[in-house]
């Protein structure tokens, strides 16, 4: 078995979560600094998961730690996420653990040897306690939230879903046209900064690739992750950056055709649940 493959439930986790991020490259590094509990990592604080961050490295690539949180969050919400534990996880959890998991169960007794943690067999109890404990509560919370909403207005969540597709797949559409036949990093980057729909923070980001075009990449890829409408934004700055490019104008007037065509289906959506 090769030294970098996982060794417990934990390990195997947070090889999962990298895997899934492509960034499994930091795998090592979460080893090394013990910090393995992915599912106690989702549910982290903000200071504590910028400690960690900057311990294993990722701190200084923050598009790496959008993407790994991104990740991470979703995978822990997925009740299938350990469905394809390998047997020989599955056998090796009733004798071996990482320093963090034996750290979080204080029933269980472990000592180091040979570079390897043992522990009694109370591993897959403490477990299964923990799994049984975690959906009882989202049970919980899932009851208490439709007791406080008993009558949702279908109408706004419609609306809501029109919009964050709009919002998703509306940049999408044009993303190869983009890359190859603008040029984001220079007055189109400073106008989106200028209406801080970037940040300063993102143009360090944008500007380290030594092509045009992997820059334009790391732009659209950032606008696509804002959590509101980057489609009618970007539009607008695109219009007002480059008005002497043709190319660029006609673009332009197809994205709009796009935006407006969304706006219809929007309005319909919203006289089909009067």
């Amino acid at each position: 078995m090769a030294s970098n493959e996982p060794q417990n439930l934990l390990e195997w986790q947070l090889h999962c979560v990298l895997k899934r991020a492509s960034l499994l490259q930091y795998y090592e590094s979460f080893i090394k600094h013990g910090e393995c509990n992915v599912l106690q990592l989702s549910k982290a604080e903000d200071g504590k998961f910028k400690d960690v961050m900057e311990k294993v490295g990722m701190a200084k690539k923050s598009i790496h730690v959008r993407h790994f949180k991104s990740t991470l969050l979703q995978w822990a919400k997925d009740p299938g996420k350990d469905k394809h534990v390998p047997s020989y996880i599955k056998k090796s959890d009733d004798s071996t653990t990482s320093p963090a998991q034996g750290s979080l169960k204080p029933d269980t007794v472990s000592f180091s040897m040979t570079g390897k943690y043992s522990e009694v067999p109370q591993l897959k109890k403490s477990i299964q306690e923990i799994k049984t404990k975690e959906k009882e509560e989202l049970t919980s919370y899932k009851s208490e939230k439709k007791k406080a909403h008993p009558k949702e207005d279908t109408t706004q969540k419609y609306t809501q879903s029109v919009i964050k597709d709009q919002e998703h797949h509306g940049l999408t559409g044009y993303y190869d046209e983009l890359l190859d036949n603008t040029v984001l990093d220079k007055m189109v980057l400073d106008n989106l900064i200028s209406r801080c729909i970037l940040m300063i923070e993102d143009r360090e980001e944008i500007v380290k690739p030594t092509t045009q075009r992997e820059r334009n990449k790391v732009l659209l890829d950032i606008l696509t992750e804002r959590p509101y409408p980057t489609f009618h934004l970007f539009k607008d700055v695109l219009l007002e950056s480059d008005p002497n490019n043709s190319c660029v104008q006609e673009l332009v007037k197809r994205m709009m055709s796009t935006e407006r065509r969304d706006e219809h289906i929007s309005w319909q959506g919203h006289e089909i649940g009067k």
